[in-house]
């Protein structure tokens, strides 16, 4: 068994024993209401970004989303609300297991979970949660996240400066001796993704990014398209990896994250 399909059952359990005790975000009120997504899909960017054609999106389809995200899918319960480890808002909580959902391409995050539904993208957790969740229940909740903003949960740690700066050279030039190739030539020149497929890594926790290249690299998880990202990570140290991780975790992201606490 590889270290990183260890680190991810490991994370797995972790994650089912503490979600009950994320009670942060199981507050319902903070939720965004119906009229608040109105009010951001009024954006054409936001509406591009949470429409998935599969279904036409509508206000039926943004509140099942919100009701499915509060644990009210068919043949779920509380035990499946996405509020209690995505929190509300799609804020995350910055641990590796628990990424943002804010503002993530609605059509992406429906791939995900059709992947972890499937094997595809093997999650000790999520492909539980995924498998029960139907169809116009996952395109829901894909939708809705995609239309919500929320704060970066901080403070934000501090970090080493050289680090930083490695991470912004990966990330705007890559390194032609490893051939590592540019982040921005798919993800997009301030690393805000490119719907529908690219998500966003400005914002996203550096610890989950740094998580995910590592089961990039072991073949843990290989459900991109043409294999690009586990041919990429493959080519990175770990320092390459945290380098990178932590410039996105700093580049403020416009599009997905609010002011309000």
């Amino acid at each position: 068994m590889t270290e990183a399909r260890t680190k991810l059952i490991v994370a797995g359990i972790a994650a089912a024993a503490l979600a009950p005790m994320l009670t942060f975000a199981q507050d319902q009120s903070e939720t965004p209401r119906i009229d608040a997504l109105e009010a951001r899909l009024n954006d054409e960017r936001t509406l591009f970004n949470a429409t998935l054609g599969v279904q036409e999106e509508d206000d039926e389809l943004f509140e099942l989303g919100r009701l499915v995200a509060m644990g009210g899918a068919e043949n779920g319960g509380s035990g499946m609300a996405c509020i209690t480890c995505h929190g509300g808002k799609g804020q995350g909580d910055g641990a590796g297991a628990f990424p943002r959902l804010a503002g993530l391409p609605g059509w992406y995050s429906y791939k995900q979970l059709n992947d972890y539904a499937s094997g595809d993208r093997p999650n000790e957790v999520m492909s539980g949660i995924a498998q029960r969740l139907t169809d116009r229940e996952r395109e829901a909740v894909a939708a809705y996240y995609a239309a919500v903003e929320a704060p970066v949960v901080g403070p934000m740690p501090p970090a080493d400066q050289e680090l930083l700066q490695w991470g912004g050279q990966l990330a705007a030039v890559g390194n032609a001796e490893k051939g590592i190739p540019a982040c921005v030539n798919c993800h997009g020149p301030q690393g805000t993704g490119n719907p529908p497929s690219v998500p966003y890594l400005a914002g996203q926790y550096a610890n989950y990014m740094v998580y995910q290249l590592e089961l990039w690299k072991e073949g843990v998880r290989d459900n991109d398209a043409m294999d690009v990202m586990s041919a990429i990570a493959s080519k990175m140290t770990n320092e390459d990896m945290r380098a990178v991780s932590e410039y996105y975790y700093r580049v403020h992201n416009p599009l997905t994250t609010s002011d309000d606490g």
